[in-house]
């Protein structure tokens, strides 16, 4: 429960951030727009990166769907966003500030944030170069 509300947070910072990127004054800092947050929202967001990354997986999933799609094997990292996908479609993922573990019945997969990002480039550059062509 408090991942979905740390991620709700999250997305509420988010979107107060695209709201001030649209109309606050020219002049205001990042320093001022955190301040006015912290102070309407109550909420301070210390993991802002490792929450963001819940985000980047959305295309990691589909990339998944369409490996499916195109009948291949899942195997390998392929296999690793599955159990990401079925790690958060029931919420058995953990976050914080040493990285990220997902988990599914059958395996679990855990990650530094740097090992992730890592991956999530992995991924994303091996599919580009593989279905744009």
């Amino acid at each position: 429960m408090s991942d979905i509300l740390a991620i709700n947070a999250h997305l509420k910072y988010v979107e107060y951030l695209l709201n001030q990127f649209d109309n606050e004054n020219e002049d205001i800092t990042l320093k001022e727009i955190r301040n006015k947050f912290q102070e309407k929202f109550g909420h301070k967001d210390i993991l802002l990166n490792q929450f963001f990354g819940i985000y980047r997986l959305l295309p990691l999933i589909l990339i998944k769907e369409e490996y499916k799609n195109q009948k291949k094997e899942l195997s390998g990292n392929i296999k690793k966003i599955k159990t990401i996908r079925d790690s958060i479609s029931h919420h058995d993922f953990y976050i914080d500030s040493n990285g990220y573990r997902f988990k599914n019945n059958k395996d679990e997969v855990r990650f530094s944030y740097d090992e992730f990002n890592t991956f999530l480039h992995e991924i994303e550059n091996e599919f580009h170069s593989t279905n744009m062509k």
